[in-house]
């Protein structure tokens, strides 16, 4: 939930965290044996990879993979929100299936409730859309889910986290953007700094068994099911939405159109790669699958690294260690870390529990920059709130990773996630500059003074707080860390 002023942030928080209080959601973590998913393996493929280097182009790109496609189209989105850029790949879906193009959608469930014009597409002959473990309640408002969720928790916890996008078996899109004009820089009121990559080759295979084994499961149910319609194989709905949304904001409309439409032809580096994906034994024994297979394959570049970049929206530890980074930094690893700065977080509960931490990541000799919630990029519409959203690790300009999962408590014990790893120089150093490349006006530099203070620095400007972080946060912050959700985030 994006919180855009503080009187909406601290009504919100102290909200949710009475919900919590209530639910009674704070769980401990389980025991990990040391060699648990030791055995895990993944064959290496030789694959073609683009980073998508511009938030406009993640959802040109997809319409125009879309309207490419000529057999199938297979997706899963953690959220795909009812605004303009949704709207408009929604009906670019719709007119795909039309022409014959199977498509089959597969959406987590905590951010859909009544949306009867996503349920009218799902009655088209050529149409199939799923949820993954859907909530009872439907038309309360998150009220309603969390009244549920108290009831239900064991059962709700595990939310579907991955993003996948699958035209013909031919092309796919990995990466952290969900569905919506915030992810695009097309909201408003706030937008994500975040990156997709195109693949082709034959890796595309391994996802597309992926997205069957899910399919053919129990945890995912038909939205017709959940969600009535007046009438199977009429639009209305759908179709008044998104008339409504092209005359409100034909500006945007507009813009994504002429970016469709001066695409130029992609330019693909070659790499060797190695798909990753979690277990759904997750759900019932709440064990890092998806974490510990990519630690065991990454084993040796990690104990031999001498140059590490890491990036995450959330850096929160498990069970109160950074044992990754320990250990990076053990082995005199030159370690840079790359996160949201409390004020630029669109979570309300992490800067709560950050605050707490950040002392203890300077006194491990990490190299860390926090990204400006003022943060300005060029390929934004519109220049509003910006949060950091990028889910990447580089190691030794070597190897680099591409994926669903934050590495945080959440990805790492509870929601289902996948991921690339990748073994190319030349596609780390695009990951690298696309990071990197304009550090002094995204991010500020945090250091430990001799004295112990902490200074957040960029360019002439120098902080010796949390920038954009006041003191009137410190009341919800202590609410929230009463709550020992650490293992929720």
């Amino acid at each position: 939930m994006i919180f855009h002023t503080f009187s909406k942030w601290i009504t919100t928080t102290v909200f949710t965290a009475a919900i919590l209080v209530l639910t009674g959601c704070a769980s401990s973590f389980p025991d990990v044996e040391a060699d648990f998913e030791a055995d895990y393996s993944s064959p290496r493929y030789p694959a073609q990879l683009y980073l998508i280097p511009a938030a406009d182009e993640a959802i040109a790109r997809r319409i125009q993979f879309v309207q490419q496609a000529q057999s199938f189209i297979d997706m899963t989105y953690f959220s795909w929100n009812k605004d303009t850029s949704g709207l408009m790949l929604f009906a670019e879906i719709k007119a795909a299936a039309d022409r014959g193009v199977k498509v089959r959608i597969t959406l987590d469930d905590l951010l859909i409730f009544n949306e009867k014009w996503m349920a009218e597409l799902a009655h088209h002959q050529n149409i199939d859309i799923r949820i993954f473990n859907p909530f009872n309640s439907r038309g309360m408002g998150w009220m309603g889910r969390a009244m549920d969720f108290q009831i239900h928790q064991q059962q709700l916890d595990n939310r579907l986290h991955e993003k996948y996008f699958n035209v013909d078996g031919h092309t796919m899109v990995l990466g952290g953007r969900n569905i919506g004009d915030d992810y695009f820089g097309y909201s408003t009121e706030a937008n994500f700094f975040d990156f997709d990559v195109v693949f082709k080759g034959e890796v595309i295979a391994a996802f597309e068994n992926n997205f069957n084994m899910l399919w053919g499961t129990k945890h995912l149910v038909p939205i017709e099911m959940l969600i009535e319609v007046k009438q199977a194989g009429e639009y209305t709905v759908f179709d008044a939405t998104y008339e409504q949304h092209v005359t409100e904001r034909p500006d945007v409309f507009n813009a994504i159109n002429v970016k469709v439409n001066n695409l130029t032809v992609i330019n693909y580096t070659p790499a060797l790669v190695m798909p990753v994906f979690d277990s759904l034994a997750k759900m019932q024994d709440g064990k890092p699958y998806f974490r510990r297979r990519v630690e065991n394959i990454m084993s040796e570049p990690v104990n031999n690294a001498k140059k590490v970049l890491i990036s995450t929206p959330y850096l929160i530890p498990t069970n109160g260690k950074y044992a990754m980074l320990e250990t990076l930094t053990a082995n005199n690893a030159d370690v840079t870390v790359l996160t949201n700065s409390s004020a630029s977080n669109d979570s309300g509960f992490i800067p709560a529990y950050f605050e707490e931490h950040r002392p203890v990541l300077l006194d491990m000799g990490i190299n860390l920059y926090e990204y400006k919630d003022g943060a300005i990029h060029d390929d934004h519409f519109y220049h509003a709130d910006t949060y950091f959203h990028n889910k990447t690790f580089v190691f030794d300009d070597l190897y680099s990773y591409i994926g669903s999962s934050n590495f945080d408590p959440r990805s790492d014990f509870i929601n289902i996630e996948f991921g690339m790893l990748i073994q190319s120089p030349e596609f780390a150093q695009i990951l690298e500059t696309y990071l990197l490349s304009h550090k002094d006006d995204l991010y500020w530099h945090v250091t430990k003074q001799a004295d112990g203070s902490i200074r957040w620095k960029s360019g002439d400007e120098e902080y010796d707080a949390s920038p954009g972080y006041s003191g009137w946060h410190k009341f919800p912050d202590w609410l929230i860390r009463k709550l020992n959700i650490e293992y929720e985030l």
